[in-house]
């Protein structure tokens, strides 16, 4: 039995919704909601304390449980539940508060849940997706009885530190789907438009999954102006841009947006993507402008995995491991992520 909450807009009065009971939520509570996890959770600080993230997992867990207990209820009556977040309708057209509140609302950290027992994710009773459903989609997937098809993709511009160890996850996954059916496709060249020429060299529906490994950052001019002065076409870029950073054709440091990404599949985005680089599920501009991989959704995929903060080298590639493992074994994508997790 899953646990289906549903945020709903109408009328530009937000409501929670789960089962036949109906929550209306006040915009100023949310936005202190929503104030409070990019304080606490998506600011860059060198002192995170793991007290404070259980502190905002508990305000998280009282909120959505409510003077109903629709949590504390459901808990106790099912020992497995899967938990889904469903967002509704598309935000499109609204006004600037009411768009930061629906922006706000897909991004925040469902899977720091915390009961004053521990952390919903880790609960061995308890199969918990922090999963956003942030845009429904008639689409018909059929099960293929092969290998899971994986199209790698790992990206080092010069002159952009940290290098990351890309060989080392590729190794990785390697080594953990060893039992299991996997096919690997390497694009090397870390180029998109090299991406898209070996996209359109398969046929529809051919790869599963695009992994794509690299930096993810949030462009301002301010602290990225810098690059597009050095680069021999400056793209121009609005602030506040999610961006990966990729390469031209002689290794130098090249700005990819989703506008890019999207040229590059068309039509043809695989089940999957899993954008392995910070900031990449990070709401930019104080929660005003969504997040790379909510972007991507918006543009046409249907599932996309990312980090919505700075996430080191060795971390990215043991959850890349786990979830792989998971996913060659025929595991859903739900329990794949929380295997990851």
């Amino acid at each position: 039995m899953p646990l289906i909450f549903t945020f709903a807009l109408s009328q530009q009065c937000f409501e929670l919704r789960f089962g036949n009971q109906t929550r209306v939520l006040q915009p100023a509570e949310l936005i202190a909601l929503i104030d409070q996890c990019e304080s606490t959770y998506y600011s860059v600080k060198t002192d995170d304390a793991p007290e404070d993230l259980v502190m905002l997992g508990r305000s998280l867990y009282q909120w959505l449980d409510g003077a109903e207990g629709w949590l504390r209820g459901a808990f106790g009556t099912a020992q497995t539940m899967t938990f889904h977040l469903t967002y509704n309708p598309e935000i499109q057209n609204l006004n600037s508060d009411t768009q930061r509140i629906a922006l706000g609302l897909a991004h925040l950290p469902w899977e720091l849940l915390h009961d004053d027992v521990g952390f919903l994710m880790q609960r061995q009773l308890l199969t918990m997706s922090p999963m956003r459903v942030v845009q429904q989609r008639e689409a018909v997937v059929e099960g293929q009885n092969r290998p899971l098809h994986l199209l790698f993709m790992a990206t080092s511009p010069e002159g952009i530190d940290p290098v990351l160890a890309y060989e080392q996850e590729e190794t990785n996954i390697l080594q953990a789907t060893g039992d299991q059916p996997l096919l690997l496709v390497m694009e090397e060249s870390g180029l998109v438009q090299e991406l898209g020429n070996l996209v359109r060299s398969q046929q529809d529906d051919y790869f599963d999954v695009f992994h794509l490994t690299g930096h993810g950052i949030i462009y301002t001019e301010v602290d990225y102006g810098w690059a597009l002065k050095r680069m021999a076409i400056a793209p121009r870029l609005a602030e506040h841009t999610p961006c990966f950073t990729t390469e031209n054709e002689v290794g130098e440091l090249q700005f990819t947006t989703v506008a890019d990404l999207a040229e590059a599949f068309g039509d043809r985005f695989p089940r999957l993507i899993f954008l392995s680089g910070c900031h990449t599920a990070q709401v930019a501009d104080r929660g005003s402008v969504p997040s790379m991989a909510q972007a991507l959704v918006r543009a046409g995929a249907q599932m996309v995995l990312g980090w919505a903060r700075p996430v080191c080298d060795r971390t990215g590639i043991v959850a890349a491991r786990a979830l792989y493992q998971a996913l060659a074994a025929s595991e859903s994508v739900e329990r794949a992520l929380q295997r990851a997790i």
